[in-house]
């Protein structure tokens, strides 16, 4: 835990070391991160992390103080009671997942490479319903908006996407009460 790379962190509004981190006079919150693009915390204050892999897993985590989630040792599942594996993941080409947001019991994942929103419920964070499939290019962030709505954002014009006369832009999404 010495070195800061490959971790979340958990400080004070001042800099400081939380004195309930799980390692002690450490910023380190959890270790075993590749390319984390996305946090969120559900109403319970559970966090969940989207994190791009290298080559061969991107994952969905619920992140819990302390634990190790393998990289770089294992992309994915590993199966190995050291890490803790991904409540889901996909291949780079499906997903490539970037910003999440928690709307109404839901964690909305948008997604690059995968071009694809994801809805994953909460209280079964192993399943997920797709929105938006390949309708809008590649997704970059998911917000939640101030009247409700889900805000998602597209990421077509950096090089990477197919970029169409009105992109990038803002889409709105209103959510079921």
């Amino acid at each position: 835990v010495d070195a800061l790379n490959g971790k979340i962190l958990r400080m004070t509004t001042d800099g400081g070391v939380p004195e309930d981190n799980p390692f002690p006079d450490s910023l380190v919150y959890s270790l075993g991160h590749r390319n984390v693009q996305g946090f969120a915390w559900a109403e319970n204050g559970t966090m969940l992390a989207a994190e791009f892999g290298q080559d061969t897993w991107d994952e969905l985590n619920v992140i819990e103080a302390g634990a190790n989630y393998g990289w770089p040792v294992v992309e994915g599942a590993a199966g190995d009671g050291d890490f803790v594996d991904p409540v889901q993941q996909w291949t780079p080409d499906e997903a490539s997942p970037s910003g999440i947001a928690v709307a109404g019991g839901t964690l909305f994942i948008a997604n690059l490479r995968g071009q694809v929103l994801r809805g994953v419920p909460l209280a079964s964070p192993s399943t997920a319903d797709d929105y938006l499939a390949g309708a809008d290019g590649r997704l970059r962030d998911a917000v939640l908006a101030p009247d409700g709505s889900l805000w998602v954002l597209t990421n077509n014009t950096d090089g990477r996407g197919d970029p169409g006369p009105d992109d990038d832009r803002v889409l709105r999404l209103p959510l079921s009460p």
